[in-house]
């Protein structure tokens, strides 16, 4: 499973996730309701009011930025 990082933006400060999690890939299809369940798990507690989520991979390419 690929490790994907969820840094959090907060004005002009960037908040770095040294730790990250392993989730299966988005557009895995071995089992799509579960795939989906964890992701929207974790962004759930990503998108707070005065937060932008800046998720990227194990190489730290950017994969999702949210507009504040």
């Amino acid at each position: 499973m690929p490790r994907y990082f969820f840094h959090t933006s907060i004005q002009d400060r960037l908040i770095l996730d040294a730790t990250g999690l392993d989730l299966p890939e988005i557009t895995s299809s071995e089992d799509a309701e579960l795939t989906l369940a964890l992701w929207s798990e974790v962004l759930s507690k990503q998108f707070l009011k005065g937060r932008a989520p800046v998720i990227t991979d194990a190489a730290g390419k950017v994969l999702f930025v949210t507009a504040r």
